[in-house]
């Protein structure tokens, strides 16, 4: 027997031939909707003319602007983004500064109208441009001097950049010599050495008023001194070199002022002790003065004032300037 004709008497009898006629009518049914479907959406995808021209008149109109609207309340003119909407009322101590006539503009330039601020140009429209800051602080003429050395055992110097004024070194608890600061001249630094230094004869410079009897080192840029330590058991050879002596513009008033007063504390106590205990040590800083508005020293007259003094006091205030352990007028 056929089969065909079997499964056709099969669903006949158990009643199930509907449900075969819905499959078969679903199986070709649902590629033809499937294919119409591909067809039409494909013609859609390009636009029409007319359709362009209505979306894009319906674009216009969505963007059109409402001219009769209240512009006190923010609504009818387009906005711009980048403008802050709401401003805070300025404080009650800037309302004698003049405002602009428009809305201040976010560019760099203020809008016209604009109060005009110090240093700054106002352009065509009546804007103003700010100007760079500037440094209106006084300047001063006086320059400030910067000594480094080198000090050490022989072969094992230690730098010193930009010595302080006053500095003892090299150290404040075993000082060897004292940075009293720059002669007038601008390239002599002035240094006094304890009564344990004693220079050697092969030194660019002798001590003043001997290398047996140091009290005070006169150095120029590269000198070198070398010398030992009384009482050094071991003759250790030491050296002392002046890297650079120079001047320097501290640039304004408030900065110069403050490089002048730039001191060692502990080694202006080293010698204003000696001179007050009248110690043996640094004696030399008695030949010298400070002068505090000009940032040097200048050396005492050999010969005194040249006018009879009636007391120490009376010759010490014919001097000029301040005694080398002051860094002010006080």
């Amino acid at each position: 027997m056929n089969p065909v004709r079997n499964i056709v008497r099969d669903l006949v009898e158990r009643r199930l031939w509907p449900v075969a006629l819905l499959l078969v009518v679903a199986a070709v049914a649902v590629p033809v909707y499937l294919g119409r479907s591909s067809s039409d959406d494909g013609a859609g995808s390009t636009p029409t003319p007319a359709h362009t021209a209505q979306v894009t008149k319906s674009s216009k109109a969505a963007v059109s602007l409402d001219e009769t609207a209240d512009e006190s309340r923010g609504a009818g003119k387009a906005s711009n983004p980048f403008k802050q909407q709401h401003v805070p009322k300025a404080a009650k101590a800037d309302t004698s500064t003049s405002t602009g006539s428009g809305a201040a503009s976010p560019s760099n330039t203020p809008a016209s109208g604009g109060s005009t601020p110090s240093g700054g140009g106002s352009d065509s429209t009546g804007g103003t441009t700010p100007a760079a800051p500037t440094d209106n602080t006084p300047k001063t003429d006086v320059d400030v001097s910067h000594v480094s050395l080198h000090l050490g055992p022989v072969g094992a110097l230690v730098t010193y950049k930009d010595v302080a004024r006053l500095s003892a070194l090299p150290s404040a608890g075993k000082p060897l010599f004292v940075f009293t600061g720059v002669l007038k001249d601008g390239k002599t630094a002035v240094l006094l050495p304890s009564s344990t230094v004693q220079i050697g004869e092969e030194s660019d410079v002798a001590c003043k008023p001997s290398n047996k009897s140091c009290q005070k080192l006169e150095l120029e840029q590269d000198d070198t001194v070398f010398f030992k330590l009384a009482g050094d058991a071991t003759g250790t050879e030491y050296q002392l070199d002046v890297i650079s002596v120079r001047q320097k513009s501290g640039g304004s008033a408030k900065a110069t002022a403050a490089a002048l007063q730039r001191h060692s504390n502990a080694g202006a106590a080293t010698l204003r002790d000696a001179h007050v205990y009248g110690s043996s040590e640094y004696k030399g800083a008695a030949d010298y003065r400070w002068l505090p508005d000009q940032g040097v020293l200048d050396r005492v007259p050999e010969h005194g004032t040249g006018a009879a003094a009636a007391s120490a006091g009376d010759a010490a205030a014919a001097l000029p300037g301040l005694p080398v352990w002051h860094w002010r007028d006080n």
